[in-house]
């Protein structure tokens, strides 16, 4: 009997992203975007919203690849529509500095020497 190697289906990864935040409801969601386009889309220098994103799904977590649950996109935005949803936590929401995502991703792949350096980063921030 082969093994399979199952994906999940509610998780797809990205790479150069801007993440933009919104905390709404109790719940985290984040979209993904191109970096500097936020800033020229929210002062109208870019109008395409398609320029802006990398993918039209709203996700709990960029850089996990988890997608949110439409449950709970119906339950608090009053649609499914990832479309809308983009739009509205792109306008609502807060980018997230590069430097703490970086650093997020170094703890999530533990590329950390010693527990020496993690302290030092986290003194950083």
């Amino acid at each position: 009997m082969m093994a399979r190697l199952v994906q999940p289906t509610n998780q797809k990864r990205l790479t150069n992203v801007a993440v933009v935040r919104l905390k709404k409801g109790g719940k985290r969601f984040e979209i993904a975007c191109y970096p500097n386009k936020v800033v020229s889309w929210r002062n109208k220098v870019e109008t395409d919203i398609d320029e802006v994103l990398q993918t039209h799904t709203v996700f709990t977590n960029v850089s996990k690849g988890e997608v949110a649950k439409t449950d709970d996109l119906k339950k608090i935005f009053q649609t499914d529509s990832h479309d809308e949803i983009c739009i509205k936590v792109g306008k609502e929401g807060k980018k997230i500095r590069e430097k703490v995502r970086n650093i997020a991703t170094k703890v999530e792949e533990d590329e950390f020497d010693d527990d020496l350096e993690m302290v030092n980063i986290i003194q950083i921030c």
